[in-house]
């Protein structure tokens, strides 16, 4: 990808968002072990890679794409082999598509420490 795009942070920051949605729709479903599980596992990889919003700096950000595009696959392959009913199996489907958009365009480059900011104290009002 480009240097250009969505900053990691704000990519987990939508991860949480996803799995919290996922998992309080699954409460609704008949057969609610899978949608759960996959949501489940979209926010333990959100809060494990290393990024401004994680819990646990566990993974690489280069891990925790394999990762995502690992969860994109089985959305895809849940929603077309599991028994559920057509809310979770849309739910799944629409998963795989918006967690497909966000890996696409997030930048999962690390920034150099020459690039990390740092406060710069203004010469003239501090003399």
């Amino acid at each position: 990808m480009a240097a250009q795009g969505r900053g990691f942070w704000l990519h987990q920051l939508v991860e949480y968002g996803i799995a919290g949605g996922l998992i309080m729709m699954s409460a609704q479903s008949q057969s609610p072990a899978v949608p759960v599980g996959l949501g489940i596992a979209l926010l333990i990889n959100a809060a494990i890679a290393d990024g401004g919003v994680s819990a646990f700096k566990w993974v690489s950000r280069r891990v925790h794409r394999y990762i995502d595009w690992l969860i994109i696959v089985l959305c895809f392959v849940a929603a077309a082999v599991a028994d559920l009913d057509s809310i979770g199996r849309l739910a799944l489907i629409a998963l795989g598509l918006v967690e497909g958009i966000i890996v696409l365009g997030t930048n999962f480059a690390q920034k150099s420490p020459s690039e990390a900011r740092t406060p710069r104290l203004n010469p003239k009002r501090h003399r």
